[in-house]
């Protein structure tokens, strides 16, 4: 159980959280740079958003070794949670039904994502 709160936690959403912040970085400069038109901005970001939940999924499941679909299911539920806490609080408006579709397509990436995740191949660590 430790080590699947462990995956999820620390691997899971803080891998989430740092490939957010780097691709709204890379995201803002090709907006800012390019001409890049807003709607493909959007479909990148769609098509990122839902890799990058995807690969915490994975990461979870991989570090927690069991139950992947809890871990990435519970990690997409944090973050999704924590996305919608975040706009009530922050931008002081509920969450529309696109949006809530949205986070679905988010939840259920980093579901498959834990499946992937707890099926990867381990290392094997050598004793001398």
């Amino acid at each position: 159980m430790k080590k699947m709160v462990l995956g999820v936690l620390g691997y899971g959403i803080g891998s989430i959280f740092a490939l957010m912040i780097l691709f709204a970085v890379v995201l803002a400069l090709l907006l800012r740079f390019t001409s890049m038109e807003y709607s493909t901005l959007n479909q990148i970001a769609l098509i990122s958003g839902i890799s990058i939940l995807a690969f915490g999924g994975m990461m979870a499941a991989y570090k927690g070794e069991q139950k992947g679909w809890l871990s990435g299911g519970l990690t997409g539920l944090l973050f999704v949670l924590s996305m919608v806490l975040f706009q009530v609080i922050f931008e002081n408006q509920w969450v529309s039904l696109a949006q809530w579709s949205y986070f679905g397509g988010l939840l259920l990436a980093a579901w498959l994502g834990g499946m992937i995740g707890v099926n990867l191949p381990r290392r094997a660590v050598r004793r001398s």
